[in-house]
């Protein structure tokens, strides 16, 4: 094992030589501005466009990665393909060093494209020939072996505090019995990746962690839960890329931010739970819980923890179509999921499996609680605090339970 020291941020930091158990893992992005004019064109329309949305929208990553996926197969991944379609679809791909050249399928999903590509053995590279240039591609391996038959916790990640990562972590790993995460950090400027992989190695019970560098554009969101949800690439790439990458072999993984926590109502785990649906999918939806004015800890104290709330919103039955009663104040579903049971075409997305029917079906055995405060209000403010109204608010006593289950100190 490697030494841990202290780091600024007062979170464990490890040594360079990290222990082979925790990792840093930095993809091979090909950029189009390095060999080519073309961009990927927005498709939408420009008076729904902010004034910020050029720069936030992704026209230059052509892929985000490129790794082996199985026995003589490659995997391009990235943003949707768009304009570039045409010219990736007349194509030439030549293996390298072999010098064949490789048939491939284009696949377009949901705000994301794949390329599967054929090739010989010991391919280490390929050389793309398109209309729009010419550039050379490194083949990354797979590294499906490191989580396979582990419960992985499966998240992505900017500035969150690191003891707020090494709280979501504990919570599963005590209450739930996951033993690998799978961390994406989306470009965190509050510490390294080095910080964040030292932060996950100084807790018991972990047996794999990697840590992606993902510096991708997260992309323009929509305007409200339904209108213009067409240009954030960057999560969509995410979900994909770690289940193609490293995940295809994990006993199961649970989809959650780390502003979140899963609770069930028997006590249960949620990866035992998923392991044993026939369609190994869990659906579930997500309650808030809120900060209360006057409690503690003060919205902005520097080390609060999720463990420090327990107040949530009352649930506010409404009628749906005039017959299913629904939670107006829920939040949208979040899932856990056996990847050997998931459909080789479906697609993992934020709130759902698209082409996976049986992912349709929610659960009432589990649910989770989305934390108000604990966030760094990136995307909205969210530190505004509500006066307690038992007719309004509720102690969860569920989540008390549960928490009192975690080791918060190891």
């Amino acid at each position: 094992m490697v030494e841990i020291e202290n780091c600024e941020s007062g979170v464990p930091t490890m040594h360079p030589e990290m222990p082979r158990r925790i990792g840093i893992v930095e993809p091979s992005p090909v950029m189009l501005p390095a060999f080519s004019d073309a961009r990927r064109e927005p498709t939408r329309p420009v008076e729904h466009r902010d004034a910020d949305f050029a720069a936030k929208y992704d026209a230059e990553t052509l892929f985000y990665d490129a790794f082996a996926d199985s026995d003589r197969r490659i995997l391009l991944v990235g943003p949707p393909f768009l304009n570039l379609k045409p010219a990736l679809e007349r194509m030439t791909l030549t293996a390298r060093p072999s010098g064949a050249a490789c048939p491939f399928e284009i696949r377009e999903m949901d705000r994301h494209g794949q390329i599967h590509v054929s090739a010989p053995d010991g391919t280490t590279s390929l050389i793309l020939s398109a209309a729009f240039g010419t550039t050379e591609i490194a083949i990354n391996p797979s590294e499906v072996d490191l989580f396979a038959g582990r419960r992985v916790m499966f998240t992505q990640s900017k500035n969150n505090h690191l003891g707020w990562i090494q709280d979501w972590v504990r919570f599963s790993r005590d209450v739930h019995g996951a033993d690998a995460v799978l961390i994406y950090d989306n470009g965190s400027t509050s510490y390294s990746l080095a910080d964040l992989a030292g932060a996950l190695g100084a807790l018991d019970g972990i047996a794999v962690a990697r840590v992606v560098s993902w510096p991708y554009k997260f992309g323009p969101q929509g305007f409200d839960a339904k209108r213009f949800w067409d240009s954030d690439y960057g999560q969509h790439g995410v979900w994909e890329h770690g289940r193609r990458r490293f995940l295809a072999a994990a006993a199961s993984v649970q989809c959650s931010d780390v502003d979140e926590l899963i609770l069930s109502r028997d006590g249960g785990s949620i990866f035992e739970a998923a392991e044993k649906q026939r369609f190994g999918v869990l659906r579930y939806y997500g309650r808030w819980v809120m900060g209360i004015e006057g409690r503690e800890p003060a919205p902005d104290k520097p080390d609060k923890r999720h463990r420090d709330y327990g107040v949530v919103r009352r649930e506010r039955p409404v009628k749906r179509f005039g017959v299913i009663t629904i939670d107006a104040d829920r939040c949208p579903p979040k899932w856990t999921i056996v990847p050997s049971k998931c459909p080789p075409d479906a697609q993992w997305r934020i709130h759902a499996i698209g082409g996976h029917p049986a992912s349709r079906l929610m659960t009432d055995r589990f649910s989770y609680r989305h934390f108000r405060e604990i966030s760094d209000s990136w995307k909205y403010a969210r530190t505004g605090r509500e006066t307690y109204d038992p007719a309004l608010h509720e102690e969860d006593r569920l989540l008390a339970e549960q928490v009192a289950r975690v080791r918060w100190d190891r």
